[in-house]
């Protein structure tokens, strides 16, 4: 149990990343709608099949998202941005915020022992958005 701790975590969701949104806020409570809240159902049934001991202490993290272009982009547009860096207007932070929460409890014990991150975007076809995760526990 001791040695799983010590060891990365690699895992890779085949759900299409989506940045976080902010909440709405009513008199009653505070939730979230739209594509983020759908991200985050997906992602719920996604780490149900993820059976790891979450690392403790700091953590390093390396994250690559996959875009799904839009599927009305031209053929030729496709071409040309398939696997190059995603260049969306998009912040990558509302992208890592997405995941890191996501994961709270699974790969890590909470995403605030992300003390280090490595994330990249890449353009990906329209029905293979995904992302690709790998956590490493830091020594110190």
């Amino acid at each position: 149990n001791l040695l799983r701790r010590s060891l990365k975590v690699k895992v890779k969701f085949q759900v299409a990343p989506v940045p976080a949104s902010r909440p709405c806020v009513s008199r009653f409570s505070t939730y979230y709608k739209g594509p983020y809240k759908k991200y985050m159902d997906a992602m719920k049934i996604a780490v149900s099949d993820i059976h790891v001991v979450p690392i403790e202490g700091n953590v390093y993290a390396k994250v690559d998202f996959f875009v799904p272009m839009a599927p009305s982009w031209l053929k030729a547009k496709k071409e040309e941005k398939l696997g190059k860096f995603c260049d969306n207007n998009k912040d990558i932070d509302n992208y890592c915020k997405a995941i890191l929460d996501s994961l709270n409890g699974i790969c890590y014990v909470d995403d605030s022992q992300v003390v280090m991150i490595r994330a990249r975007k890449y353009w990906t076809n329209s029905d293979n958005g995904h992302t690709a995760c790998e956590f490493t526990p830091i020594q110190e």
